[in-house]
């Protein structure tokens, strides 16, 4: 069972006419910020090995093999 949080974040009515957008028909504000936290976790993870190859520290996949 999942614990809730009572918990309120102060937005402006900019920001949750931008947030509802983003949202889909029945989905709660738990599930659309649980995938915006996932999304930008992978953005953040990708951004993270972008500069590892810029840096030399990283090598691609294919160049492994050659």
């Amino acid at each position: 069972m999942m614990t809730l949080a009572d918990k309120r974040i102060p937005v402006t009515k900019e920001t949750m006419e931008r947030l509802k957008k983003l949202g889909h028909k029945g989905q709660t504000y738990d599930e659309l910020l649980n995938e915006m936290i996932e999304a930008y976790k992978k953005e953040k993870f990708i951004n993270m090995l972008k500069e590892r190859r810029e840096e030399g520290k990283f090598t691609d996949f294919d160049e492994a093999f050659e």
